[in-house]
């Protein structure tokens, strides 16, 4: 059986197919080799000295289905040795970290189902336990949210009329509040601060001097003074905008106030 479309579709340069069994009607299992037949040594980073000490027994990798089956790829645990420096290693794979069970596009695949959907619907569609679904995406997390922030600052300091968001929250009523950071145009977070006084304001921005960096065309927020007086020392030729909700809000507190000192005026006439 030509094995080269195989060798495209699992997108795994490394390995080289030897052999394919339909393991039940379900399942694919693929017997693959290293293409090369050397590795260095992770000590002194060259091959020159490195010999093969024979196998262990072979991993089971499961990997991105082929024609919709669940696909096994089953690669030799190879052990090494390097003359050299005197030390014993197993053969490592790019696809693969070691001692784990599935390859990093499956993993890769299972996170971005999971981030789209829940743990038990992902785990459904790709005939996985729940538990392993949930612990991949807890794993991928922190570094997706990485990436995410780093790419929301750099298009709010690249984005052309950028205009900042700031506003408090607390998590409960009464509890400590923090301090949010929007772009909002590009509808992203930039950041979370602890507190909403003007001195946590201040502490923020000479320890971020990146946020400093930015040039907003003009920064939202309510009509607390800490905050004005803040963004006036920090972005002194920004526009300050009250936020829509905060004026709605005293607009109508104020009618109520009208309403309330002139209804029993009307009602008696």
């Amino acid at each position: 059986m030509q094995t080269q479309y195989i060798n495209e579709m699992l997108n795994l340069p490394e390995l080289k197919i030897c052999q394919i069994h339909l393991h039940n009607t379900e399942e694919l299992h693929i017997e693959a080799e290293p293409v090369f037949s050397k590795q260095s040594c992770p000590c002194c980073k060259s091959d020159e000295a490195v010999i093969r000490k024979g196998r262990n027994e072979a991993r089971s990798i499961r990997h991105l289905p082929v024609f919709d089956k669940k696909t096994y790829l089953l690669v030799p645990s190879i052990r090494m040795y390097c003359v050299n420096c005197a030390i014993g290693f197993v053969w490592s794979y790019d696809f693969v970290r070691p001692k784990q069970r599935y390859s990093q596009l499956f993993r890769s695949r299972i996170v971005e189902h999971a981030l789209g959907s829940t743990a038990a619907h992902s785990a459904q569609m790709q005939q996985t336990p729940v538990s392993t679904v949930q612990d991949m995406h807890n794993k991928a997390v922190p570094m997706l949210s990485e990436q995410l922030i780093e790419r929301a600052w750099e298009e709010a300091q690249e984005g052309s009329n950028l205009i900042l968001g700031i506003d408090d929250f607390s998590i409960k009523k009464g509890h400590r509040y923090n301090t949010g950071i929007h772009n909002l145009r590009g509808a992203t977070m930039l950041d979370v601060m602890p507190g909403r006084k003007l001195d946590d304001l201040r502490k923020y921005a000479s320890e971020h001097p990146r946020f400093r960096m930015l040039k907003p065309k003009a920064v939202v927020m309510d009509l607390a003074q800490a905050y004005h007086t803040w963004i006036r020392e920090c972005f002194p030729f920004a526009i300050r905008i009250a936020d829509r909700f905060h004026v709605h809000g005293y607009v109508i507190d104020s009618v109520q106030e009208v309403r309330k000192s002139v209804q029993q005026t009307l009602m008696s006439v």
